[in-house]
């Protein structure tokens, strides 16, 4: 096997985006948090936030949450 050197990573990776800890436990049926993020930076927050909500609600069972897009960035409910 041969070892590359100086091989770009592909966009899909290159631009991943980081949300950082959201305080999903903390939030009470019908309270929201909004997810500050560029217009360009929308679609990837969104989908990484989603993510995120699921694998928290598989493991804390009783959380349901709901996710938009918002003006300036996502916003995400308890429900």
């Amino acid at each position: 096997m041969k070892i590359d050197r100086d091989v770009p990573l592909p966009d899909r990776i290159a631009k991943r985006v980081t949300i950082g800890p959201l305080p999903l436990s903390d939030l009470n049926v019908g309270d929201s948090i909004l997810v500050e993020c560029s217009a360009d930076e929308v679609e990837r927050v969104l989908h990484s936030v989603r993510v995120r909500l699921s694998r928290f609600a598989q493991s804390n069972k009783g959380y349901k949450f709901s996710s938009t897009k918002d003006k300036k960035g996502v916003r995400i409910w308890r429900v």
